[in-house]
C-alpha cells in the first residue's frame, strides 16, 4: 500500500494568498502557459526574496514532496525501468490542481506511480498560491519531470525500532516446514467454549517477528472475523508455543531477525454451528477464486464471486478488503471507498489511511464513472 509521508509541505501549503486585483482585461477562462508570476507554494511566496528565488523555492519544494512519497512500481524495478517521466498539470486560480496526466513514460508503472502522488495534494487540502497575468489569477498549466532511478535496497527495514531483515541467504522456516506448523496449530489451537453460542467462525492472522535469539513477538494481529478477546488470546497463545522450534534465517553467515505470517482458523464444534461453518468454507473457495479470475482479467466473473463471498458474511473484513481493492482496480471508487472505510471501521487499522482521502474523493469518483 502508499504511504504519504511529508509533512513539511503540509504546513508550508497551509497559507493560501489571493490577489485582490481588478480581473480588467485578462482572460480568465484560458489556461496560460506562461504568466507574468508562475505558482508559487505559499511558504515560498512570502519570502523576502526575490521572485527567481520563489520559484526555485517551489520547483525544489514540489519535488521534494514527489520523491519523498511516490512509490518505485515493483515491476519496473524488476525489469531494471530507469529514466525521466513528465507530468503535466493546471494549477487553477481556485489554487486547486486538475487535468493531471502523465505526458512521458517509461513504461512499468512509473507514469501512473508520479501521478497518483499529484493527485493526491488536493486530498490532502495542499494549496498553492495561482499564477497572476497582469495582477489577476489565472489558471497555468505546468509540467514537471519526475526521475525514476534504482538504487540498491538495503537487506533490512526497521519495524517499532527493530531491524527487520527482508532479504536472507537463508530463509525463516518452522522446523519440519509449513505442514508441521499447520500440525502444531491443528493440535495445540483450542476453540473457545463461548464461540459455539454465537458460531464464531474466522481467521485470525498475525504477523511475528522471529529475533536471532529465537525469541518471538507478534507484530500485528488482524482478527477479521470481529471474532473477539477469547479468540485472540488462543491465537496469541498458540503462536507463542512455537517458540524455539524455528530454524533462524541467515544474511551473510549470521542469524538474522525477520517476520513470518501466520492465520490460524477457528471453527465451531457443535452441531447447530455446521451450516455456518460450511458456508466459511464455501466463502473460503470464493475469495481464492474470484481473487484469482480478477488477476487474470475476468473482471466481471472475478467480481461476482467476491460479491457472493461477503454477501454470506458480510462484516468479513478480509472479504471487503479484496472486494475494494477489486473495485478500486476497476475504476469503481464510490464502491470502494465504501468497502475499504468498513475495513478501517472493522480492524481500527492504519494501512487503509491512506488510501481513503483518494478513493473516497468525490471529484475522482465522478471522474472514473465517466471514463
Amino acid at each position: 500500500m502508499r504511504k504519504l509521508i511529508s509533512t513539511t509541505i503540509t504546513i508550508l501549503l497551509s497559507i493560501v494568498v489571493f490577489s485582490t486585483a481588478a480581473i480588467g482585461q485578462v482572460d480568465t477562462a484560458q489556461v496560460y502557459n506562461l504568466v507574468d508570476q508562475m505558482p508559487l507554494i505559499p511558504n515560498c511566496g512570502v519570502m523576502d526574496t526575490s521572485y527567481a528565488a520563489k520559484r526555485k523555492c517551489t520547483q525544489d519544494l514540489l519535488l521534494d514532496f514527489i520523491y519523498r512519497n511516490v512509490q518505485y512500481p515493483d515491476s519496473a524495478r524488476y525489469n531494471g525501468i530507469e529514466g525521466m517521466v513528465a507530468l503535466s498539470f493546471i494549477i487553477g486560480r481556485d489554487s486547486m490542481i486538475r487535468e493531471a496526466k502523465v505526458v512521458k513514460d517509461i513504461g512499468g508503472g512509473c507514469g501512473a506511480a508520479a501521478l497518483y502522488v499529484v493527485n493526491a495534494m488536493n486530498p490532502m487540502n495542499l494549496r498553492w498560491i495561482p499564477g497572476q497575468k497582469e495582477g489577476v489569477p489565472v489558471d497555468v498549466r505546468m509540467t514537471i519531470p519526475v526521475k525514476f532511478k534504482i538504487k540498491e535496497i538495503p537487506p533490512y527495514t526497521f519495524i517499532n525500532g527493530d531491524t527487520v531483515y527482508t532479504k536472507f541467504d537463508k530463509p525463516l522456516t518452522y522446523k519440519g516446514g509449513p505442514t508441521a506448523l499447520d500440525n502444531f496449530i491443528t493440535t495445540n489451537k483450542k476453540y473457545p467454549v463461548a464461540g459455539n453460542t454465537t458460531c464464531g467462525v474466522g481467521i485470525i492472522e498475525t504477523k511475528i517477528l522471529v529475533r536471532a535469539s529465537g525469541e518471538i513477538e507478534i507484530l500485528e494481529l488482524n482478527d477479521f472475523s470481529s471474532l473477539g478477546v477469547d479468540f485472540q488470546f488462543e491465537g496469541i497463545s498458540v503462536i507463542n508455543a512455537t517458540m524455539g522450534q524455528w530454524e533462524m534465517a541467515e544474511y551473510e553467515g549470521r542469524k538474522v531477525p525477520t517476520t513470518y505470517v501466520i492465520r490460524i482458523g477457528f471453527q465451531p464444534t457443535v452441531d447447530e454451528c455446521k451450516s455456518v461453518a460450511n458456508n466459511f468454507e464455501m466463502a473460503q473457495e470464493l475469495i481464492a477464486a474470484g481473487s484469482a479470475l480478477f488477476n487474470e482479467g475476468s473482471d466481471e466473473e472475478g467480481l461476482a464471486k467476491l460479491n457472493e463471498a461477503v454477501t454470506l458474511f458480510p462484516n468479513n473484513a478480509e472479504y471487503l478488503y479484496a472486494r475494494g481493492q477489486a473495485y478500486m482496480e476497476s475504476n469503481q471508487m464510490e464502491k470502494a471507498c465504501m468497502d475499504l472505510t468498513k475495513v478501517k471501521e472493522l480492524l481500527l487499522v492504519s494501512w487503509v489511511d491512506n488510501l481513503l482521502p483518494l478513493i473516497c474523493n468525490p471529484a475522482l469518483q465522478q471522474e472514473t464513472s465517466e471514463n
